[in-house]
């Protein structure tokens, strides 16, 4: 974004620091934005499916390119309260982690797997 100093002949370029998108690393689709992180008992968790697959996750409190599939479960829940099912991008169907709902405060929220999110789009 380009400003006009009031008093000054010369245009001074200024950084426009708001964007804190957050895209899908597989299709490059808006996800989230940095500004809607949720700390739920820290900032960012490490979690292991009953599988065995680990997973780093960050939790949102929006999740506007995400769309949620299956049936909502409290079976291995990861926060206690709350059900989850698979949340999914919205541009490619990529599983990107999980939507929680319950009856706690925030009443929903997304938990999103690090490593599925870009701060860049493709």
């Amino acid at each position: 974004m380009l400003q006009v100093a009031p008093d000054a002949d010369i245009e001074t370029e200024v950084e426009d620091k708001t964007d804190d998108a957050l895209y899908c690393a597989a299709c490059g689709a808006l996800v989230t934005r940095g500004r809607w992180r949720l700390s739920i008992d820290g900032d960012e968790h490490t979690f292991t499916n009953p599988v065995g697959v680990s997973f780093r996750i960050v939790c949102f409190t929006k999740a506007p390119g995400v769309g949620s599939s299956g049936d909502k479960t409290v079976e291995h829940t990861w926060f206690r309260g709350y059900r989850w099912n698979f949340a999914n991008c919205r541009g490619c169907g990529d599983h990107l982690g999980w939507h929680y709902t319950g009856a706690a405060s925030p009443p929903e929220f997304f938990g999103l797997i690090k490593l599925k999110l870009s701060d860049r789009p493709l």
